[in-house]
């Protein structure tokens, strides 16, 4: 498969959400949640998204505790971890009112939960005294979470919806990372059996170039690869099963 980035549609709103929140009002209002549902590529496009634009971007983790996660953002914009947590904190904070680099936030929904968002708030604290953007990248009910903690709600500039690919991204995706021909009709097919997922659509396109090299097909179309599966969507087969 090659190597390289498509700019979807999905690209294309964070750009603009980035534009807007630039723009915003009240300064601590720093916040952007963006959601969306599992496997659509959020991960693969906010990190890439950070790294062209300067910003950091930080996989949040279940085991994170409020220390060991000012920790991890300090060792991320390449700060000295000693002193209490609240060295770290403000020394995380002297640096972005320095810098105004962009926090960007995977796997968000582990800052939070229905009980307690400790760390959440200390990401709050730190918008607040610096101004910095951060965005938040959580799955569907994320917002749902956030919303019932109304002094961080109320830091929020805007919520950002990651939707499924488009066909016109599929096409993309399928132009840019596949290493063989692939036919309109196949590319509409892996659309419609990746269900616009981007983790289904690379799979897909892995499964059809493996295919291909070993039938030496320099292009291939959808009677190449009748009755095999594109993408395994571990969920579906459990329905169908009847589990």
């Amino acid at each position: 498969m090659k190597k390289g980035f498509v700019q979807t549609a999905n690209f294309r709103l964070l750009k603009e959400a980035e534009k807007i929140v630039e723009r915003r009002g009240a300064r601590e209002a720093g916040l952007v949640l963006i959601q969306g549902k599992y496997g659509i590529g959020k991960s693969e496009l906010t990190e890439r998204w950070a790294s062209e634009n300067g910003h950091v971007f930080i996989r949040s983790k279940r085991v994170w505790t409020p220390r060991s996660m000012l920790e991890d953002v300090a060792t991320a914009l390449g700060l000295s971890l000693r002193g209490t947590a609240k060295d770290v904190e403000n020394r995380i904070a002297h640096h972005l009112v320095q810098t105004m680099q962009t926090l960007i936030f995977d796997e968000a929904d582990y800052l939070a939960d229905m009980k307690s968002a400790v760390k959440l708030e200390t990401i709050r604290d730190i918008t607040d005294v610096t101004g910095t953007m951060v965005f938040l990248v959580g799955m569907e009910n994320f917002p749902a979470i956030v919303q019932r903690y109304e002094h961080i709600a109320s830091r929020v500039a805007r919520i950002v919806q990651l939707h499924p690919l488009g066909l016109e991204d599929v096409q993309a995706a399928c132009k840019a990372k596949s290493e063989v021909r692939l036919s309109p009709a196949l590319v509409e097919k892996i659309h419609h059996d990746s269900k616009g997922r981007m983790r289904h659509v690379l799979n897909a396109i892995a499964n059809i170039e493996v295919w291909a090299e070993a039938n030496s097909w320099a292009e291939v179309d959808v009677a190449h690869v009748k009755g095999k599966a594109l993408c395994v969507d571990f969920t579906g087969h459990l329905t169908a099963r009847g589990v």
